[in-house]
């Protein structure tokens, strides 16, 4: 294996105080996800004011599929970057001098799929979404349209994830930014300019994806990655394609499963409740995932802490940077979740303004957000599995929360106490997840001392 000396970054993440880290890491990691939340809502504003209701029923209609195209993203991206961070940690010249170009091909090969499942099934999959007449037209045509474009998205995602696996989530968060900008800019135009209606939509998003490629693609090509990338030599590196999956596919299981989850849920609701139930709970599960981004701020800071201290077989350090992150991510969600559980009519009335909500709703609300205080550290679990590149582990996990407790606990709470029973069962599937999460994360700590002892 060659090795190179660490870079500058690399030592402040193998050497600095993790608090400090933590700060400096984190912040941009919240503000970036923020701004690709925020990219998604924009496309429903601009649509919503700008042409009218059907628009925004075909793309809220779309936006679920698209979740597909995220998936594969984060399928690419999550395991290129723990490989990445490993051999930065181990100081393999040769992993990552072969990284980028594997990364490259590998979404190129996964767009070229969904690009002719998107441009040629799009009609049958809206259709399966439940649209039917000018909805489903319209969002035919924009999930024809972004799926046309998905290849910018994959490349821009993943090489995203390579950013930030090399510690320099800042600049990561920067690139996010122009990309929602140039969305925000060319929605109008296209819209109220050209009047491209719903099309303008999705060509705004897909330019937007094309200039976040190009962004990302000039950093890596440019001296100031601590990759080496040559256009030249961009190659797909077989051996680590393996290593890739097995920590991406995990990445694109959250996404499928989300789905999954927002569909028992919701039909639960609508079996056992009322219009006004699933409006509540729409607003309840949005509030709350607005809520729940910083956390994500935290694993995607804590992901390059991990993958490189593991891979310098820093187990001591690795350790002390899951506590300080998973115990950090509770303390900050905590003073989110203090407001929700003391002012739940105020917040639900932000998206809900003329309805009057009774004490179940308020109630039911206060049950949701209390896993803010909940999921920290089961999600820094996953992400200290994906991180080490047990798969495996991260797998189980996700699995584990929807279909062993998640679907059965809705069921069966909501067959006897009715809509309560959907909120319980939320709340008792992840409690057992992040108990086991931390069981498996102990048995793993347990094993890195063995082998601290070994060495």
């Amino acid at each position: 294996m060659t090795t190179e000396p660490q870079s500058k970054i690399a030592h402040e993440i193998l050497n600095s105080n993790l608090i400090q880290l933590m700060v400096k890491f984190t912040i941009p990691g919240i503000l970036g996800m923020l701004l690709i939340g925020f990219n998604t809502f924009l496309d429903v504003l601009f649509a919503g004011q700008l042409i009218g209701e059907t628009a925004l029923a075909a793309i809220s209609l779309a936006l679920p599929l698209t979740s597909i195209v995220v998936g594969c993203a984060h399928l690419v991206g999550v395991g290129s970057a723990s490989v990445l961070s490993r051999a930065m940690g181990a100081e393999d010249v040769k992993t990552k001098s072969r990284i980028f170009g594997t990364l490259v091909i590998m979404s190129v090969i996964i767009a070229f799929f969904i690009t002719i499942l998107g441009y040629f099934g799009s009609e049958s999959l809206i259709a399966f979404m439940g649209g039917e007449g000018e909805v489903a037209a319209s969002g035919a045509e924009y999930f024809q349209i972004y799926s046309l474009g998905s290849v910018f998205y994959i490349l821009a995602v993943a090489s995203s994830q390579l950013i930030k696996a090399e510690g320099k989530i800042r600049l990561s968060m920067i690139f996010a930014g122009i990309f929602v900008i140039v969305n925000a800019i060319l929605n109008p135009i296209f819209i109220s300019v050209f009047n491209w209606g719903i099309r303008g939509v999705a060509l705004a998003t897909v330019i937007a994806m094309l200039v976040y490629s190009i962004l990302n693609a000039i950093y890596f090509l440019s001296t100031k990655s601590s990759i080496p990338v040559s256009i030249q030599k961009l190659t797909l590196a077989i051996d680590l394609v393996p290593a890739i999956l097995s920590v991406g596919l995990t990445a694109l299981l959250m996404e499928i499963i989300s789905l999954v989850e927002q569909s028992v849920i919701f039909k639960s609701i609508a079996q056992y409740g009322t219009d006004h139930d699933i409006a509540v709970a729409g607003a309840t599960l949005r509030i709350y995932a607005l809520a729940f981004i910083p956390i994500e701020g935290f694993v995607q800071a804590l992901q390059p802490i991990i993958g490189m201290n593991y891979g310098a077989k820093n187990y001591s350090r690795l350790k002390q940077a899951f506590f300080t992150f998973g115990i950090g991510g509770t303390l900050f969600l905590g003073l989110i979740w203090l407001p929700l559980h003391l002012l739940p009519a105020t917040f639900l009335g932000i998206l809900l303004p003329s309805v009057n909500f009774s004490n179940d709703d308020l109630v039911n609300f206060q049950i949701i957000n209390s896993l803010l205080l909940i999921l920290p550290l089961g999600f820094c679990s996953v992400t200290l599995f994906q991180s080490i590149g047990n798969g495996k582990a991260a797998g189980l996990l996700i699995l584990a929360k929807t279909l062993f407790f998640l679907i059965p606990f809705v069921l069966i709470l909501s067959a006897y106490l009715g809509v309560r029973g959907v909120y319980y069962g939320m709340l008792f599937s992840d409690i057992l997840v992040v108990l086991i999460s931390l069981l498996i994360t102990w048995l793993e700590f347990k094993k890195l001392g063995n082998e601290i002892r070994l060495v």
